[in-house]
């Protein structure tokens, strides 16, 4: 199977409102059509859609289009190659070899034999084991999670990947190898692994907790094509279904997901950072989270990492909630015979997110100070200045503020609005298409183009080419020297979809209705006269000018020559 047919074939099994669908909650809009809020930008009204039909996407806000492969692209920032990648390994599509005979090894078939290496360490150390039951971990934990152990050894895991043919420099790009001084070794040594997956189940990275007394404490995989700890949760996978039932517990330790996972609480998922990032929060939105439950742990930096989490835009889609817990960490709880009723009470007195706000801000603060307030006024004031007319968590705190900083609702709402003066003005809105009408005009002809079938682009391209001369460094022009080299509707698309025009190229694509094949030739000759006759008046308005400055039969001549020609292409399109 050659490229194209390996992409033909990626596109049949995996269907793109499904894909979509794991970012965006979508809703019917017509005829194999779905629309959702935009996922790459902010917005209250619904202007994303997906046309299954056509297998396309676009956000009439943003502009942001394209198809499969071009959403995984932007929504997991890949490039095309990983994003294609990853798709085939989902649709069980083989690609086509590069670079040479040798067949590469994809990082994920790296990933999986470190996995088994780690799984084969548990195995043989009992001390590893000691420790894990330690914890409280049971042998069901232990296999669900995957939880491994590497062995002291500096080169073991590099020994093993080089009996299965993978290269150093293999393992050092899956992130499981490291390198010094042009000498590779093991990156995880006498450590408790822990495999990272992303929202498909898919082995991504390692995290490895320390049993001895070397540092650090928990060592992560680098980043690398498949990995970026901001866009995964730990245990995300595990935690799917119990997920669609609306409520999400958020902890910051990978040791806490298992334990609350072990205690009955299967919704919970874990952050490889501090605090939630937007990434992370929209694979819960994917879920139907509406709940979340932040149990980040009771030090100060678990409290930072919790308004952290509340600041973020995607936050204001969930109803968040902070658990005071009754321990350190929720680990701990599995140790305790009463942990699951403790975590469960610890559940339900959760404080709201106002409540929470409110109580950090007013921590070690003394209200009965007038300096004490304006300190608490300052920390609350950016979440009380909400866009939203009608934000509730905003308008919730501007009562609590009222209440227990003895402000009425007019002082607080006059000195709100001398705040919100002082603010920068909102980001610009995206922008309006352009008012150049040939550019416009090109658009049409190459979305008619990228409507075709695979079989008949070529074709029509070189019609096209043979029938418009577009000045040198136009839009089309550009496309039709591409497709001449390189006539595959998805490289086209990925091209153009990075063009400052591709925005609005994506919106014609979605509008535009399927042209039965018996009517493509008229439809096409009616555009491409639309488009010559645009051409000649952008010549002709500057032979005017030419003409004001230095009157001129010869440009005289040329300007009625224009006039007729502009005519003859009107008969044209009006069917005339």
């Amino acid at each position: 199977m050659d490229r194209e047919g390996a992409i033909e074939a990626i596109k049949r099994r995996l269907s793109l409102k499904e894909v979509v669908s794991r970012y965006v909650a979508l809703k019917p809009a017509g005829r194999g059509r779905w629309k959702g809020l935009c996922p790459f930008h902010q917005e209250k009204t619904p202007s994303f859609y997906v046309d299954e039909e056509k297998g396309l996407f676009h956000c009439f806000g943003c502009k942001a289009g394209g198809d499969l492969i071009a959403f995984v692209e932007k929504i997991e920032g890949l490039d095309f190659q990983a994003a294609l990648e990853r798709l085939a390994e989902e649709a069980g599509v083989e690609l086509p070899k590069r670079g040479g005979p040798e067949k590469r090894r994809e990082l994920l078939e790296v990933l999986k034999l470190a996995q088994a290496y780690f799984r084969e360490g548990l195995e043989a150390s009992e001390e590893a084991r000691a420790y894990l039951r330690a914890r409280g971990l049971t042998p069901e934990s232990l296999a669900r999670f995957g939880l491994g152990y590497a062995p002291p050894k500096a080169d073991g895991l590099l020994a093993h990947l080089a009996r299965h043919g993978v290269s150093p420099e293999e393992g050092l790009k899956a992130g499981v190898l490291a390198e010094r001084d042009g000498r590779f070794f093991d990156r995880f040594r006498h450590r408790i692994t822990f495999p990272i997956k992303d929202h498909l189940g898919r082995i991504v990275a390692f995290t490895g907790r320390a049993l001895g007394e070397e540092g650090p404490k928990y060592l992560n995989s680098p980043e690398t094509p498949l990995f970026r700890k901001r866009e995964v949760l730990f245990a995300y996978p595990e935690a799917k279904a119990k997920l669609r039932e609306g409520r999400a517990i958020v902890v910051e330790g990978l040791f806490d997901a298992i334990a609350l996972h072990q205690m009955g609480f299967a919704e919970t998922v874990a952050v490889l950072g501090s605090g939630l990032s937007e990434e992370q929060a929209r694979l819960l939105k994917a879920q139907e989270v509406r709940e979340v439950y932040l149990a980040f742990d009771a030090d100060e930096a678990g409290q930072k990492a919790t308004l952290q989490s509340l600041d973020l835009e995607m936050a204001r889609q969930f109803l968040f909630y902070a658990v005071r817990l009754p321990a350190k960490d929720p680990g701990e709880l599995l140790l305790h015979p009463e942990g699951p009723a403790l975590f469960q009470k610890a559940l339900e007195e959760a404080l709201p997110e106002v409540e929470f706000r409110f109580q950090e801000a007013v921590k070690g603060l003394d209200l009965s100070r007038p300096e004490h307030k304006r300190k608490a006024l300052g920390t609350l004031t950016p979440r009380m200045l909400s866009l939203e007319p009608f934000d509730p968590v905003a308008e919730r705190l501007k009562a609590l503020v009222v209440e227990r900083l003895g402000l009425s609702p007019k002082e607080l709402n006059e000195y709100l609005q001398s705040r919100r003066r002082g603010k920068p003005p909102p980001p610009p809105p995206p922008k309006a298409e352009p008012k150049n009408r040939a550019l416009l005009l090109e658009l049409d002809v190459i979305a008619l183009l990228l409507s075709l079938p695979q079989e008949r682009l070529s074709h029509w391209v070189l019609y096209v080419a043979d029938h418009v001369w577009p000045p040198e460094g136009s839009l089309l022009a550009e496309f039709l020297e591409l497709a001449k080299k390189e006539p595959r509707k998805d490289y086209l698309r990925q091209v153009l979809s990075r063009k400052e025009a591709g925005g609005i190229l994506f919106e014609r694509l979605m509008m535009a209705p399927e042209v039965e094949e018996a009517r493509l030739p008229e439809v096409m000759e009616k555009a491409l006269a639309r488009l010559r006759e645009a051409y000649y008046l952008e010549r002709r308005a500057k032979l005017k000018e030419l003409l004001q400055q230095s009157p001129s039969l010869e440009l005289l001549r040329e300007i009625q020559e224009l006039d007729q020609a502009i005519e003859a292409e009107r008969r044209i399109y009006r069917g005339l």
